[in-house]
């Protein structure tokens, strides 16, 4: 492999592939294609794809709600065993760190009730 090491990484002076585009580049390729894809051709892949979606076509009615609503958002809630709250313990040096904070925050309940 051309620029690479024994271990299939990026040799020194090799910084890797090409990237992202410029936005340069972007506008470019965006223009082009506005010049070649004219509306009466964008119409009629909009009306091939209704018509493949109303005909149960899963792939075109999934292209079709994407544009029209935009991809949802997924939402992930992570939870703790049996749906409590997630507890998240760090350790170091040998320490439970999070009994030190519960031992702290046990403490500091205790002074305001007196």
């Amino acid at each position: 492999m051309v620029g690479r090491d024994d271990k299939g990484r990026f040799a020194k002076g090799h910084k890797g592939g090409p990237g992202r585009p410029k936005r340069s580049t972007e506008e470019r390729y965006l223009a082009a294609l506005s010049r070649r894809v004219k509306m009466s051709d964008w119409y009629k892949i909009i009306d091939t794809a209704l018509a493949r979606a109303k005909a149960g076509d899963a792939t075109a009615r999934q292209w079709l709600s994407d544009y029209l609503m935009g991809k949802p958002v997924q939402r992930n809630e992570v939870t703790g065993k049996d749906g409590d709250a997630l507890t998240v313990r760090f350790v170091w040096d040998d320490r439970d760190i999070d009994s030190d904070a519960d031992a702290a925050q046990r403490d500091a309940a205790a002074d305001d009730h007196l």
